[in-house]
């Protein structure tokens, strides 16, 4: 103990201090009054840096190569973020606030590129899931009239949706022209299942009613043309 008390005081005379020193009460806190600490174990070894600047402050954690593998800042705006990067420096992990004051997540692949985000806003919460060339192929929604869970091809173009309408399900098939060429819904009395033309004209429908199952066909301008059974 008494060699940590000079140490301290040691520490207190090159930061000028000397006025605290043991003869006067000792302050509650230690007071360091610079724009950058860096925090050492050994002479080549600088574990964590404190860096402060007007409106900005952050904390580095290194490794013993002196790479930065985590960060925690809190920028000009008041918004703080915490990243990890890898032994390449690419960001991996990013957990922060947006710009309205909610949560958002993002994880990268080793080369630093988005492939999963999760983040809140006013409406609800949003899970993504995005390819190596940053498409987004996976995203599903949460909002106050249901969720929505939507897939697309490898150049982010919505091929399939799974959603609500009015609190009752619905599927949506769409093509590579966007048009949707199938649909699966119901209501409270029976459920749908449509096929679509390219230019989305009803094609076919297999569906219910008090007699049974039904299949109806339509002509091109999508009138019904035949009904199995008659």
């Amino acid at each position: 103990m008494a060699r940590l008390r000079r140490d301290l005081d040691h520490v207190l005379r090159v930061i000028g201090q000397e006025e605290k020193l043991p003869q006067q009460p000792r302050p509650p806190f230690l007071l360091l009054d610079a724009e950058v600490i860096s925090i050492r174990h050994s002479s080549d070894k600088m574990p964590i840096l404190l860096k402060a600047e007007e409106g900005y402050a952050c904390i580095y954690l290194n490794d013993n190569e002196g790479r930065a593998r985590g960060l925690f800042q809190v920028d000009e705006a008041g918004s703080a973020r915490f990243e990890i990067w890898n032994k390449d420096q690419e960001v991996v992990v990013s957990i922060g606030e947006t710009k309205d004051g909610a949560g958002e997540i993002f994880v990268a692949a080793a080369d630093g590129k988005p492939r999963a985000g999760l983040k809140a806003h006013e409406l609800g919460g949003i899970v993504s899931a995005q390819n190596s060339a940053g498409q987004t192929n996976v995203l599903m929604l949460g909002k106050d009239q249901g969720g929505t869970f939507v897939v697309a091809d490898g150049q982010g173009r919505p091929v399939a949706e799974i959603t609500t309408v009015d609190g009752d399900g619905v599927v949506s098939i769409k093509g590579k022209a966007g048009y949707q060429m199938a649909y699966m819904g119901c209501d409270e009395n029976r459920g749908v299942i449509a096929v679509l033309g390219k230019e989305g004209e009803q094609a076919a429908a297999l569906t219910s009613n008090e007699k049974g199952g039904m299949l109806v066909f339509f002509d091109p301008k999508g009138e019904p043309k035949a009904t199995l059974p008659k």
